[in-house]
Formats: structure tokens, sequence, C-alpha cells
């Protein structure tokens, strides 16, 4: 395995990782909005 090879997986590690994180915040603010939609009462 030569250093190109090497590098492209640890770039993948660190893309994979980052992704990861993303979509742990994406997570914690959906539920948050999700919730925030439910204290709110209907105006009729």
């Amino acid at each position: 395995m030569n250093g190109w090879d090497t590098f492209t997986w640890i770039m993948a590690l660190v893309l994979a990782g980052s992704a990861l994180v993303i979509f742990a915040y994406f997570l914690r603010d959906a539920r948050g909005v999700l919730n925030r939609g439910r204290d709110e009462e209907p105006d009729d």
C-alpha cells in the first residue's frame, strides 16, 4: 500500500466520521422541531 492509498483511506474515515456527527446534530435538532410543534396549541 503506497502513501496515496493510506491518505485516501484516512480521508474516507474522516469523511465518514464527520457525516455521522452531522447526522447526530440533525437528529437532535429534528427532535426539537417536532416537539416544538406539539407544544403549540392550534389557533381556531
